[in-house]
């Protein structure tokens, strides 16, 4: 079979199993959806197959399937488990497949055996479905807190040299913003998703180009200065430092939690956020204190399909500044 085709085939499935999952009208097709979702994303992880890739597919595949039953042991049970306002059983089997909890760490381990595309998939598009889907049960304010300080496990990220592993360490953190933002706003988990989706894929899309796996690469791009702003635009928009764009999601989430008066949890978030800053600034670190040694003409001539972005990424907040307010 022509692999084009295949790649075709499974892709389709994957987006209809998602809008299948997001717009059933009770929890047993949720449940098939996120079942499809499972069986057509294991072929898209092993498009290029290799001894790591398979790890990383056999890691994620029963991680997913365990959470899978659990979610169908409590939902065939459903109406114990609904008497308790929390619906804390029914919330942990999806939180399991955000890679929340209780298994954190599985995310970091899976995302360096895949390539780029693969991983950016798993960082994005498979959060969607248990996200709507926790958006549809009570939560409790103490589960929230509870799920927030467990998140705190990112941090083990502060010793990682993978770019990939750093990058699931970020994903970690803000699938923690994007749960907060869809039980407060679903207009609001939209933005912060489209925005850390469209930052993903262009660090992602960068670091495919270069070929760059580990932090200690980037001391060897000397020459290329385009490469260097570019990069360094996105971790600071990654970082949520204004006025990249990235700010904007992580203002509009503590503005809301602060209008529904969660003081406790934004403290945990910001001190979160705060944490995560020292992978970013290790990432920075070879690109700023390192000699950049290149021509005049160099700048003149040189034709960079990144500057839109940078452009968009520096005055976005501008921009949503003249247009909201």
């Amino acid at each position: 079979m022509n692999l084009n085709l295949t790649k075709i085939m499974f892709f389709i499935m994957l987006m209809f199993s998602t809008l299948m999952s997001i717009s059933a009208s009770n929890w047993l097709s949720m449940w098939m959806g996120l079942e499809l979702n499972l069986f057509s994303i294991i072929p898209i992880l092993n498009f290029k197959s290799s001894i790591y890739s398979i790890e990383a597919t056999m890691k994620y595949f029963l991680i997913q399937a365990f959470a899978s039953i659990l979610l169908l042991i409590f939902l065939i049970n459903k109406n114990f488990f609904f008497l308790n306002n929390s619906n804390i059983m029914i919330i942990m089997p999806l939180l399991m497949k955000l890679s929340l909890m209780p298994f954190p760490l599985g995310l970091p381990s899976m995302m360096e055996g895949l390539n780029g595309m693969a991983g950016l998939l798993m960082m994005t598009g498979q959060k969607i479905s248990p996200l709507i889907m926790i958006s549809y049960l009570n939560t409790n304010k103490n589960l929230i807190f509870l799920i927030t300080l467990i998140s705190m496990n990112s941090i083990l990220g502060l010793n990682q040299n993978s770019m990939r592993k750093i990058l699931a360490m970020s994903s970690i953190n803000n699938s923690t913003g994007m749960w907060l933002a869809i039980l407060l706003n679903n207009k609001l988990w939209s933005n912060y998703f489209v925005i850390y989706s469209m930052l993903n894929f262009l660090m992602i899309k960068i670091l495919n180009n270069y070929n760059i796996n580990y932090i200690n690469q980037l001391k060897f791009f000397n020459l290329n200065f385009f490469f260097k702003l570019n990069m360094m635009m996105l971790i600071f928009s990654i970082m949520g430092l204004p006025p990249m764009i990235g700010f904007l999601m992580k203002w509009m989430l503590i503005k809301n939690l602060i209008y529904n008066n969660m003081y406790m949890i934004m403290m945990m978030l910001i001190m979160l956020t705060i944490l995560n800053l020292f992978f970013y600034i290790k990432m920075s670190y070879f690109m700023l204190f390192n000699f950049n040694l290149f021509n005049k003409w160099y700048l003149q001539f040189k034709k960079n399909n990144y500057n839109f972005f940078l452009f968009m990424n520096f005055f976005s907040l501008f921009f949503s500044y003249l247009i909201f307010y």
